[in-house]
């Protein structure tokens, strides 16, 4: 069993005398303001640079699987029911979201287009934990069946029988890969649906899928980077074996420590050994957060995840518990707490606007609107890992209202348990305002005229013949360019 420390700090005493109560409590009281009638944790998703998922503010498995997961820890730790209880109803809301081929929907995180293999197996994983704690209870039989059930169905009708691919030895991303245009062994992703397979077999008492997990096991091995200055990491997939992101080597975490679990093999030790040993190499001297990126020529400082990092942080603690080693979790803590607003939530980013980001506007690095803004994708994750490593609060009968705001010259960020406002003002062209009731699927978006073409061209990059188009205009104003200069 893996051995958790902290000491106490300046920052953590801080944080649990402050008025907002201890940090998971006023986490807590964050993400369920965003809970809709259903049980699903609404929010905005920021990921990428255009505004695919902040008109759609609906719940995704990103999201509802790691708010579970540490619902499911604070039950363990605390054996009160009030966790539990919140667990079931979010874990109900996910047993409507099943569409007719086994599909979940919405778990495509910012692209609503896809239903994203890391996503459904997170779903699956999230209802397999579920069920295990009920097990554990002895009670609610009925439930635990249906999260079987459902768990099962997605991954043999959807994950195995629509996303598994023999000639990657595994699984691909979606039924079409929309960004590189064919199939692709992502690793991240990969090692969640192997754990969520293990999870099943285990709830079902089977060795069905054995061969399966040994074989993906396997590819999964295969990728580790062997040498050089990111040794030890997963790459992101098999067709870019020099593309390496923390986050997402963290994520992979999952699957070693399922997988040491099962077969009690020693190289799976060494495995998660070298991955933590890559994690703390990667970790920025100045901020103490994780690089985005790195290459084996470049490395890309910004963004860096902030509230996003408890992901990263999970990975670690995966990994000492496959070795066995302690872990002091006083300095993550620390880390992610000074980022926290008086309501208890984490801002997004440190640097989005960036040039290391592609979706840098000035590239100066002075925080804009995404940097502050806090959503509950992001802090789903912090609040999984701060579950797992600070004591359990008492159950939350009545929040106190907590009214956060946070401006400069770029960004107004305001928000109250109900509503969210947040306005970017500079540059001019990627101006945005936006502003949500939380209880509710969708917001209302106003975005900059540059925001409004770099959307508008994403969709029409989908099609041939948009492409086609697009390369005679750039073509058409390069030759424009040259003449004018020419002229001068």
């Amino acid at each position: 069993m893996i051995m958790v420390t902290t000491r106490a700090s300046a920052s953590s005493l801080a944080a649990d005398n402050d008025g907002a109560g201890v940090p998971i409590a006023a986490l807590w009281s964050y993400l369920s303001s965003w809970l809709s009638s259903d049980g699903g944790v609404n929010g905005p998703v920021v990921h990428r640079g255009d505004l695919k998922r902040m008109f759609a503010i609906h719940d995704t498995p990103w999201t509802q699987h790691a708010v579970i997961a540490g619902l499911l820890q604070l039950y363990r730790r605390s054996g009160r029911s009030y966790w539990l209880d919140n667990a079931l109803k979010l874990a109900d809301a996910q047993c409507t979201r099943v569409e007719a081929d086994g599909r979940f929907r919405w778990a495509g995180h910012e692209d609503d287009r896809f239903s994203s293999l890391v996503h459904n197996a997170l779903a699956d994983c999230a209802l397999l934990d579920v069920a295990a704690a009920l097990t554990f209870a002895e009670k609610d039989d009925r439930r635990r069946e249906r999260y079987l059930r459902v768990a099962e169905s997605n991954l043999e009708n959807y994950v195995l029988d629509v996303l598994y691919r023999p000639k990657l030895s595994g699984f691909a991303m979606n039924p079409v890969d929309y960004y590189e245009g064919q199939d692709r062994f992502v690793v991240n992703m990969n090692s969640v649906a192997l754990e969520a397979l293990i999870k099943l077999d285990q709830q079902r008492r089977t060795t069905h899928h054995q061969g399966m997990v040994q074989s993906v096991g396997e590819r999964i091995l295969e990728l580790q980077t062997r040498d050089g200055p990111c040794r030890g990491s997963f790459p992101y997939s098999d067709l870019e074996p020099d593309v390496h992101i923390p986050l997402y080597t963290a994520l992979a975490i999952r699957g070693i420590l399922a997988l040491a679990a099962l077969q009690d093999n020693a190289r799976w030790v060494e495995v998660a050994k070298n991955a933590a040993a890559f994690l703390d190499r990667a970790r920025d001297a100045e901020t103490g957060f994780w690089l985005h990126k790195l290459g084996a020529d470049r490395v890309s400082r910004y963004p860096f995840f902030v509230a996003g990092s408890g992901m990263i942080c999970n990975g670690m603690l995966d990994a000492a518990e496959v070795t066995g080693e302690a872990f002091d979790a006083t300095n993550l803590i620390d880390l992610l707490l000074r980022h926290k607003y008086d309501n208890g939530a984490i801002r997004n980013f440190i640097g989005y606007d960036h040039l290391d980001n592609s979706a840098a506007r000035s590239g100066t690095g002075v925080t804009c609107w995404e940097d502050a803004l806090p959503t509950p994708n992001w802090n789903a994750q912090a609040f999984h890992f701060l579950c797992r490593v600070l004591p359990p609060p008492d159950p939350i009968d009545d929040p106190t209202p907590v009214t956060v705001v946070s401006y400069s010259k770029r960004h107004l960020y305001c928000e109250t348990p109900n509503v969210v406002l947040i306005i970017g003002m500079w540059p001019p062209g990627y101006a945005i305002a936006a502003f949500y009731v939380k209880k509710l699927r969708y917001g209302i978006l106003i975005p900059g005229m540059l925001m409004i073409v770099r959307s508008l061209t994403k969709v029409v990059e989908q099609t041939a013949v948009g492409r086609a188009v697009l390369l005679r205009l750039q073509t058409s104003i390069a030759k424009s360019r040259a003449r004018r200069r020419s002229r001068a």
